[in-house]
Parts: structure tokens; sequence; C-alpha cells
């Protein structure tokens, strides 16, 4: 267990990196007005998510939920009103989700406290990105999703498993858990590792990226010379 003065730096350095998160797929939706593959439901359901921990995080005064959350929820809002403006989505549905889940968490509060919004909040969380799996899972088109998204939602979630872990918050571990599950499940449809694999031999990431795949490039070339 790591010692009780590392926990705090631990949830921080969770939450530090969760603020960039949704930053790459805000941008992307400023820079393009192509928004295939990106799922408005788990656009809006990121926004329910978010405003959801941060009333945890409020209910618990944890500083590390705070810090997460807050920017956090600042992005799922641009990210559901620019998607919107991308897909030709009305933004009255998300408008109303937010409406009626708003006293849902309030009287979740008052009639279990905090470990009913805890609930709630990895409950969401964990249907969140069932509809972005199923569009991925269709093989349709991917090029409106951000790759670091997901990259940084997968290193954010393994942040957060040890904080939970440390500091007994179920709800965090089960949460990022499958969060970190299911964002590598995008990540691997969005950048299939073959490709990626051809990419960074190809120098997209200069010579890092083509020493980071030798091994493999080698291992294959030894493989196709034994087979012939």
């Amino acid at each position: 267990m790591p010692a009780p003065t590392l926990v705090p730096v631990l949830g921080l350095l969770a939450a530090g990196l969760g603020v960039f998160t949704g930053v790459p797929q805000v941008l992307r939706l400023l820079r393009t007005p192509d928004a295939t593959g990106l799922s408005y439901s788990s656009a809006v359901l990121g926004v329910l998510s978010s405003g959801t921990w941060l009333s945890y995080g409020l209910a618990l005064l944890d500083p590390a939920q705070l810090l997460a959350n807050v920017p956090g929820l600042a992005c799922a809002v641009l990210t559901v009103v620019l998607a919107g403006r991308r897909l030709a989505v009305p933004l009255r549905h998300a408008a109303i989700a937010v409406t009626a889940w708003v006293p849902l968490v309030a009287t979740a509060f008052a009639l279990g406290g905090v470990l009913v919004v805890g609930a709630l909040a990895t409950a969401v969380s964990l249907v969140r990105m069932v509809p972005q799996i199923v569009t991925v899972l269709r093989r349709a088109p991917l090029r409106g999703l951000a790759p670091s998204t997901f990259v940084l939602t997968q290193a954010s979630a393994a942040l957060w498993t040890g904080y939970g872990l440390a500091t007994a918050q179920g709800s965090v571990v089960v949460c990022s858990a499958v969060s970190f599950t299911l964002a590598g499940v995008v990540l691997s449809r969005r950048c299939p590792p073959t490709d990626l694999a051809r990419a960074l031999h190809a120098g997209r990431l200069g010579r890092p990226g083509r020493l980071l795949v030798r091994p493999i490039v080698l291992a294959r070339r030894a493989g196709l010379a034994l087979a012939a």
C-alpha cells in the first residue's frame, strides 16, 4: 500500500492528467468539421459523468476529484456543443438529459449521502462509453475521434485505479478499471496496432518512433526468413 503522504500525490497526478483528457477531442472538433465515428450519446453521458463525479468530490471535499472534474466538465460540455454542430444534432437533447439528471443526483444525496452519489457516478461512467463502443464495433469510419484522448484516458484511469485502491473508494476503482479497458478497445479500432507500427516505422514520430518498433520489425523479418 502506498505511504499515506504519497496517496494525495497519486490522486493529484491522476487528476492533473485527467484535466487534459478531453482537450485533444475538443481541439479536433475545433479544427475540422469531420466528427465521423464520434458518438453524441457518449458525449452527453460524459457531461453527466463529470457533473456527478464533481458532486461526489464536493461532498467529500476531495481535492483530486475537484481538480479533475471542474475542467473535465468544461471539456465535456464543449465536446457536446461542438459535436452537436458537426453532427447536426439539436442541443435540446443534451439539455433535457442534464435537466432530468440534476434532480436525480440531488435526490440520491438526500436519501443516501455521498456513497449513493458515488454509486450513481460509477453507474453513469460505466455506461458512458457503451454507445461509443457500439459505434466503434460497427467499423464505422472513425476519423472524428482524437486518439490522444483515449491514450490520456487510459493513463489517467490507471492512476485513478491506484488512488481508489489506496483510499478504499470502490466506486473509483471499478469506474477507472472499466474506463481503462473500454478506452483500449476504442483506441485499438481507431489506431490498429499494425497501422500504428507501420506509421512509426515510416518515421511518424521520428527516430524515437522507429526505435520503438524496431524489435517488432526485426522479429517479423526473422519470422519471414524462417518461413522461406
